[in-house]
């Protein structure tokens, strides 16, 4: 199974999200559920990386993904950041919605 938390401030801000574990719907390769999660959570990554210049800290193993925004954005960055990880979340959500049995989301305030 596949777990993704969000975690969000008290302003409903995300501050970090962590997808770990894999689907297992198929042999590693040929596993659609798992490389779509992969293909999104670390372009999101690249994206807050390299196109909305926000200093993220971010680790990525095989298996796990952790991403840890910065604190007082900037109003820009904030709103960049907004939409990058919404657009993930959409995709993830959807992902969800077709193979429940393979992810889960967990999305908390903290």
């Amino acid at each position: 199974m596949i777990s993704i938390s969000i975690y969000r401030n008290a302003k409903k801000n995300i501050e970090q999200f962590i997808v770990q574990g894999h689907a297992y719907a198929a042999d590693p390769g040929q596993d659609i559920v798992c490389a779509a999660v992969s293909v999104l959570s670390q372009t999101t990554v690249l994206a807050l990386h390299e196109i909305a210049h926000v200093a993220i800290e971010y680790e990525i193993e095989n298996g796990y993904l952790k991403c840890k925004l910065p604190m007082n954005l900037m109003e820009k960055e904030l709103y960049e950041t907004k939409l990058l990880i919404d657009t993930m979340l959409l995709g993830l959500n959807n992902i969800r919605e077709s193979y429940p049995q393979y992810v889960e989301i967990h999305d908390k305030e903290v």
